[in-house]
């Protein structure tokens, strides 16, 4: 074989399960009305691991807010304390290093939380996949072998 040359490789063919026309908007929000049960089946595997998945979502959801809040809370104490060193005024540095050490606080908290989320959606998402792989092999042994 010479450089640049390929061995005689079937060419691929087009699968017979390949849609020939591309699926319409219709179709997809028809496919919207599996979610439910497809929610159903999860929350039915494991209730507590759910509940779990959806509390520790919304806390993730607020932690970047937390973190902003108390950035900016940093920021206003950073100017009141260069406002009170320009007047000759005490600064109140206790104040500042508590809202810092809040700020890490919520860091530390945030990355916790999503350590958490992630353990317990793998765990939630194993005990689903088994219990599905269980409910196909069940209805399977009911077919008929022809």
């Amino acid at each position: 074989m010479t450089a640049g040359t390929q061995p005689n490789v079937p060419r691929r063919t087009r699968s017979p399960l390949a849609a020939e026309e591309p699926i319409s908007w219709a179709q997809r929000l028809d496919a919207l009305k599996n979610i439910p049960p497809l929610l159903r089946m999860v929350w039915d595997t494991r209730p507590p691991f759910a509940a779990a998945v959806l509390v520790l979502r919304l806390l993730r959801a607020l932690v970047p807010l937390a973190v902003l809040w108390v950035g900016k809370l940093i920021i206003d104490a950073v100017v009141a304390a260069i406002a009170a060193h320009a007047a000759g005024q005490p600064v109140a540095w206790p104040q500042l290093w508590t809202l810092v050490v809040l700020e890490l606080a919520i860091a530390v908290f945030g990355e916790a939380v999503a350590r958490g989320s992630t353990l317990v959606e793998s765990l939630l998402g194993d005990l689903f996949s088994n219990r599905v792989s269980v409910q196909l092999m069940q209805h399977a042994s009911t077919l008929d072998l022809r």
